[in-house]
């Protein structure tokens, strides 16, 4: 990739992270931001030279200052802090959907 690009190269890798660590959609973080969904997603694809107001939008979104959001991603923190989304998200995949009831129960058998 061009010398130029590594920067956007490592918002749109810190960006993703932060937000699966969070358990969010680009959905989510558009509306933490005040960002438009499509404008997330083409910086999490490197295709933006983001200002310095959306960089603070972001940043705030996350509670991160403007350097943190910039600095390069700790795989190994990062690595901790998704298995630990993960999990929450498995013992409580109802809290995902609120409102359905996602599990098939079969109907109780009333005793004779």
């Amino acid at each position: 990739m061009e010398k130029q690009k590594r920067a956007r190269r490592r918002l749109a890798q810190k960006l993703r992270m932060l937000r699966l660590i969070k358990g969010w959609s680009q959905e989510d973080l558009a509306g933490a931001s005040g960002l438009h969904r499509t404008y997330i997603s083409s910086i999490e694809r490197g295709e933006r030279n983001v200002g310095l107001d959306n960089l603070e939008k972001l940043a705030d979104a996350f509670g991160l200052s403007v350097d943190e959001l910039l600095v390069a991603p700790d795989a190994a923190s990062f690595g901790e802090r998704l298995l630990e989304t993960l999990a929450k998200l498995i013992r409580a995949p109802e809290e995902r959907t609120p409102g359905k009831d996602t599990e098939k129960r079969p109907p109780e058998e009333k005793e004779p």
